[in-house]
């Protein structure tokens, strides 16, 4: 069973985490959210306390997991919010299921694997040397220079929250990263889209957002100078805004029952 929050009432928000990180990564949004939306935010499989099903994962499974997940809370469709993985099964979600998805706000998500052998050598790694062989060098990977100079205690936990996850299960969406290539469904995703980037992303080119907004009809990119892969941790009122902004311009924020 997948592990996740549930708090706030009113219209459902799904966000969905960052290869390597939980729910936790969404404590911004989180707070920020469940005074009027219903909030859920979940763990990838092999992440923080959802297990690792065995054989192999593909995005579609991925996907699956999302959607048993909604099942199982009763949610016909919520608007989903996805931070780099979690903003790639966002984007497979609405192509497989558009009635489940309302609106999609992508952070830094990759539409196709840029290096398939990085992401292979890195499940390679860890099956061999454990979680703790890939934690040094994160917060350069995942955070703006100033942030990761200088890191919040939210910075600090979710790095280290890193090694403690089930290698086998974070192997598994490295996997899945490597296999992935969205780039021919694109075009048939009918849910308004905004897709965000972050300037000192070290992880996932600007090129990818571009992508989104040029193939997704009617979708909209805006980049945020200065932010790093998990902008969310890092500028969280700022983002917060492009979500209002998001939200109200497709009349996703109004009230609804789930």
């Amino acid at each position: 069973m997948t592990a996740f929050t549930d708090e706030g009432a009113g219209s459902p928000v799904l966000l969905s985490a960052s290869l390597g990180t939980t729910a936790e990564m969404w404590a911004p949004q989180r707070e920020r959210l469940r005074g009027r939306r219903r909030v859920v935010a979940y763990d990838h499989r092999g992440h923080g306390g959802s297990p690792t099903p065995p054989g192999p994962c593909r995005l579609t499974d991925l996907v699956d997991d999302a959607v048993a997940l909604l099942d199982s809370l009763d949610i016909a469709s919520a608007d989903v919010v996805g931070v780099s993985l979690g903003g790639t099964v966002g984007l497979a979600l609405a192509a497989a299921h558009p009635d489940r998805v309302r609106s999609l706000v992508t952070v830094n998500a990759p539409v196709f694997a840029d290096a398939p052998g990085f992401w292979r050598d890195r499940a390679a790694t860890v099956r061999e040397q454990g979680m703790r062989a890939v934690t040094p060098g994160l917060l350069g990977r995942w955070y703006a220079p100033e942030v990761a100079d200088a890191p919040p205690p939210l910075v600090t936990d979710t790095v280290a929250g890193v090694a403690h996850l089930d290698s086998e299960g974070y192997a598994a969406c490295c996997e899945a990263i490597a296999g992935t290539d969205l780039r021919d469904r694109l075009a048939g995703l009918r849910c308004p889209v905004l897709a965000v980037n972050g300037t000192a992303d070290a992880v996932v080119p600007a090129h990818h957002a571009e992508l989104i907004a040029a193939s997704v009809p009617g979708a909209r990119h805006t980049t945020l100078t200065g932010a790093g892969h998990l902008l969310t941790q890092e500028v969280p009122d700022r983002f917060h805004a492009l979500l209002t902004e998001h939200w109200t311009t497709t009349g996703a924020d109004r009230k609804a029952t789930p």
